[in-house]
């Protein structure tokens, strides 16, 4: 939905991320903007729990935090209005009921592991990064920002999961690169901390916390790594990329006429 609000060229993580999932489906959805017959259940899913955990800081921002149930209620009220906008394809044996229970646990969870004592200082942050003239900007957006009683600011990325990350993954998160720019942008300083919060979508649902740092070498890979995705895009280099998530792709039928 953020996306479609930014009228000037730009580059996202969303995008990137896209191309280098499989650089047709970039293609598909950003250049050819064919309209997807549907929406994977998960993709709902993910981001209905984001809009109830970013309402649940805007109420803390606001000084009376929501309840468990209300918190629930603003997943209900994000899926609802997901489902009228989009066809919505279950897929896994998942059903809308089955994942609302799962939500419900999950934000149980999210909502009994938050410290009141930690301040929230932002939430969906902007941040707009210039790349130099022959690309467009990178612009994105930061879940939250915490400022704990002992000073420490920590910049958080909100993911759900089936299984934990491992050291790796959090350490080579393209995703937090991306935040700790942005951040850096923003007038962050270096003593700012980065954190994974990782809502598990496991039987007994567990919110885990992800402690991570980055450094001006790992930016300016990143950087790198946005450039050489620009690249691709600028001189149509678009084919497909067989992986396992090409059962729930919505262009999965344009892709066989490729």
């Amino acid at each position: 939905m953020k996306e479609q609000t930014q009228e000037k060229p730009h580059l996202s993580y969303s995008q990137i991320n896209c191309y280098m999932t499989c650089p047709l489906k970039y293609r598909y959805n950003y250049i050819d903007q064919i309209e997807p017959p549907f929406v994977s259940s998960a993709l709902v899913f993910g981001s209905c729990i984001h809009e109830a955990v970013a309402a649940f800081y805007q109420s803390c921002l606001e000084g009376e935090a929501l309840s468990q149930s209300q918190v629930h209620d603003v997943y209900r009220q994000a899926w609802e209005s997901h489902s009228k906008e989009q066809q919505i394809r279950f897929f896994n044996g998942d059903a809308a009921e089955t994942l609302t229970t799962k939500a419900r646990r999950m934000l149980e969870v999210f909502h009994e592991a938050f410290d009141p004592t930690v301040q929230i200082i932002g939430i969906e942050e902007p941040f707009e990064v210039d790349l130099g003239k022959r690309i467009p900007p990178l612009v994105g957006w930061i879940d939250a920002v915490e400022l704990a009683p002992d000073g420490t600011v920590s910049v958080i990325d909100l993911k759900t999961a089936s299984k934990r990350y491992s050291d790796n993954t959090v350490h080579s998160n393209v995703q937090l690169t991306c935040y700790s720019l942005g951040a850096k942008v923003l007038g962050f300083n270096g003593e700012t901390r980065f954190r994974l919060d990782v809502l598990l979508k496991t039987q007994n649902p567990e919110l885990i916390r992800y402690q991570s740092s980055r450094t001006d070498a790992d930016r300016e890979r990143f950087v790198k790594l946005v450039k050489s995705v620009w690249q691709g895009i600028k001189k149509e280099v678009f084919f497909p990329k067989a992986d396992w998530q090409c059962g729930q792709c919505p262009f999965l039928d344009n892709c066989k006429t490729w």
